[in-house]
């Protein structure tokens, strides 16, 4: 408990709350952030290690951890509650800017959801993560009698973790359908299952995915489409352009169930096709078809390599994602039958699993092959499972 009401004493009169509403037409302006400046601060001397500066036994949420991708470049400006303006002190908690990171579990109460401002070379913003059934990230038990009612985030929901992105493009001129997200690895893969239970399981990503990269062998493996056609919300808004700072403040609407804008309305990523040959489907009630009709209309734009659509940097841009093949706990893949549940640590080889954005440029051959790629990161974190440091060690 001191962690949490140190935490909270440092963030009292810097307080905003908002309301829970996802952003839709003109954001209201907020208070700016500096960087946080603290003893143990980005870049800790483990910023740049591959393998976790710790063992399993020392880390604070085990069995997972987070942390920024040490090839990615990524910046965190500090870790504060979604309502508060203020950082928290993480020294004595665990965790640290450079090296490890607080997930969330889904049984926060409203404003204490733990969110990270981070910033790359050509995104800054913030992100939200919530992991099914991890442990409390400040070791309090404020939350465990919540675990079966429906303020539990997955309460009655398949789905076992869900990241949210807001932020802007720092760059101009970034085309969205060149805009990547997935897994990439820097090792081959390990023990793969049989080619039939393979074969079987991209079937799934890609009925989800249409345009889904996937590679298996190879020294660099990969599971990677389309960001805006991937992420199961995607909304922008216009941002402040008399703030001083580039981070926004307070604001809970980050822990907010997420709702697609309608195709009419000025937050959907679908008025960025207004003008061209695209035709803007009309409104729809059902949220499912809203969703299906932003995907399908980027898939396409990805497969054309159309580039003429660029990121706003003046817009601040949503993007949430989730899943329920993962098992975290478990760190398994649980897909139906016949294909069934099956272990990662073999399959990844002592590499850790990727919540990432990049903005992809291939270069081609006359004929349409891929002769060269540039990733460029907008953001990247590792997801960690103990059952992953032995092999990873080896990789030192």
């Amino acid at each position: 408990m001191e962690i949490l009401d140190t935490c909270k004493r440092l963030s009292e009169g810097g307080s905003a709350r908002s309301s829970l509403t996802s952003c839709g037409g003109e954001c209201d302006s907020k208070h700016r952030l500096p960087v946080a400046e603290e003893k143990h601060a980005y870049p800790c001397k483990d910023t740049y290690s591959f393998v976790p500066p710790s063992p399993p036994e020392k880390w604070p949420q085990r069995p997972i951890l987070l942390r920024p991708s040490p090839e990615s470049g990524m910046k965190i400006r500090g870790v504060r509650y979604s309502s508060s303006m203020s950082y928290l002190p993480l020294p004595g908690t665990g965790y640290c800017n450079g090296c490890t990171l607080p997930i969330n579990n889904g049984l926060e109460k409203p404003g204490e959801c733990l969110v990270v401002d981070f910033e790359s070379d050509h995104f800054i913003g913030t992100a939200m993560l919530r992991v099914k059934n991890v442990c409390d990230p400040l070791n309090t038990d404020n939350n465990k009698a919540q675990h079966g009612s429906s303020s539990y985030y997955f309460h009655n929901r398949k789905r076992t973790f869900q990241g949210i992105v807001r932020g802007r493009f720092k760059s101009p001129g970034i085309p969205m359908s060149e805009c990547v997200t997935g897994q990439v690895f820097n090792h081959p893969a390990g023990h793969l299952p049989p080619r039939f239970i393979m074969k079987g399981a991209i079937s799934i990503i890609s009925h989800l995915a249409p345009q889904l990269q996937a590679r298996l062998d190879g020294d660099c493996p990969r599971f990677m489409s389309p960001l805006v056609s991937t992420a199961q919300s995607a909304m922008s808004c216009q941002r402040d352009n008399n703030a001083n700072n580039d981070i926004d403040g307070a604001d809970e609407s980050i822990e907010a169930t997420m709702s697609e804008p309608q195709p009419s309305d000025p937050s959907s990523l679908l008025q960025n096709l207004s003008g061209t040959s695209t035709t803007i489907p009309p409104d729809s009630d059902c949220i499912t078809t809203r969703i299906k009709t932003r995907k399908r209309a980027f898939d396409k734009l990805y497969a054309r390599r159309n580039n003429t659509h660029t990121f706003d940097p003046n817009s601040e841009y949503t993007f949430e994602f989730f899943q329920h093949l993962l098992l975290f706990d478990e760190f398994a893949l649980n897909f139906v039958k016949p294909i069934g549940r099956h272990p990662l640590h073999g399959m990844l080889n002592g590499q850790p699993l990727k919540f990432m954005a990049a903005h992809q440029i291939l270069e081609t051959s006359e004929k349409g092959k891929i002769v060269d790629e540039e990733m460029r990161w907008l953001w990247s974190f590792d997801l960690w499972h103990e059952s992953l440091y032995k092999d990873a060690k080896l990789h030192e």
